[in-house]
């Protein structure tokens, strides 16, 4: 019955390999906790988010969005990354380049180097956002991933603009699908002392647990904990915890 289905070898090989990339995509693994600190304005953290959101079900996440203020956060850790950014001009460079040709295309996401990254990260900054963020995450916890993803695809994709303003995070949260209603509650809850605080003790968590930048993720097994940093090592990830790395999209296969 079941050569029936096919005419010819070549069908059959396909039609098992292609069963076998399903039931491997879909076995039961043991679940996973992860905690995620980001900031929304650190072009670094989008792949790292974009992978995690991509391999939730695959890896059996249970994920924890956590969003921090990284200028705070990178103060307190003693990271002054901004000044060993302008102080060496080959970092840099590289850290240019690394994003505006490379980053997004392995991931698989818009992104483009921004004209003045340096003013966008250390100056404006991103406590306006954050707050609201995390505002978002209190008011309307499912659309979290949703104002997260266009934050950055309007300031760090090809639109290159600025994401802090009122008239920003309202473009914003509209495209991430939320009501006037909804735009209204949060942008009245970003200013209250109750997301002030939740960003500020979780930004000063982070640090504690040894967190100098964003994104900073802990992986949870038992008792095991493993701290990375960045959006280049899943590939690790999955080596110690015995999980599939199929890229930055497995999607894909």
């Amino acid at each position: 019955m079941f050569l029936r289905r096919f005419s010819d070898p070549v069908s059959v090989i396909t039609y098992c390999i292609k069963k076998f990339s399903t039931e491997s995509g879909n076995r039961q693994v043991a679940k996973l906790k992860l905690d995620i600190y980001f900031d929304t304005i650190s072009p670094y953290s989008w792949p790292a988010f974009e992978v995690i959101s991509r391999y939730k079900s695959r890896w059996n996440l249970d994920i924890t969005w956590k969003p921090v203020f990284m200028g705070g956060l990178t103060v307190a850790a003693g990271n002054s990354y901004i000044e060993s950014m302008t102080g060496c001009p080959n970092k840099a460079s590289y850290t240019f380049k690394d994003l505006e040709t490379r980053t997004g295309r392995y991931f698989e996401i818009p992104l483009k180097m921004k004209s003045d990254p340096i003013s966008h990260i250390g100056i404006i900054g991103s406590l306006s956002q954050q707050r609201f963020v995390t505002a978002v995450q209190q008011e309307y916890p499912e659309l979290l991933e949703n104002i997260c993803r266009e934050i950055w695809t309007r300031s760090w994709g090809p639109e290159d603009l600025s994401s802090h303003t009122q008239e920003d995070l309202n473009i914003i949260a509209t495209r991430a699908g939320l009501s006037a209603d909804q735009i209204k509650t949060c942008f009245e809850k970003q200013k209250s002392p109750v997301v002030k605080q939740t960003l500020k003790d979780i930004t000063e968590e982070a640090v504690e647990r040894g967190a100098f930048g964003s994104p900073t993720l802990f992986f949870m097994q038992g008792d095991k904990e493993e701290m990375f940093w960045g959006s280049d090592r899943f590939d690790m990830i999955a080596s110690i915890y015995g999980l599939e790395w199929a890229g930055p999209n497995p999607a894909k296969l």
